[in-house]
């Protein structure tokens, strides 16, 4: 289970870090947002994108998939995802 709150992670990205910010209501995962501004606009940058609404529907990275073109923000981003994840989980 998941303990409501705000939780923040980076991760290095392909040109930088990258930022996820997952927010926790009700004990499920009510919203992702993720920094990537300095990433390469039209790949990692619109990988943000995509990858922030997947997660959020989600509710983790299980299942998510990497973006074409942006493997390395990707992965930034999962792990970013994964360890906010986790310190939602170690406050539950």
């Amino acid at each position: 289970s998941l303990a409501d709150g705000t939780y923040t992670a980076s991760e290095q990205g392909c040109l930088s870090e990258v930022a996820v910010t997952v927010t926790v209501t009700g004990g499920k995962v009510t919203n992702v947002a993720i920094d990537a501004s300095g990433e390469t606009p039209e790949l990692g940058g619109a990988a943000a994108e995509t990858l922030a609404d997947e997660l959020t529907k989600a509710g983790s990275t299980a299942g998510v998939d990497a973006v074409s073109g942006a493997t390395v923000t990707t992965k930034g981003i999962t792990k970013g995802a994964n360890a906010a994840l986790a310190a939602a989980e170690a406050m539950a």
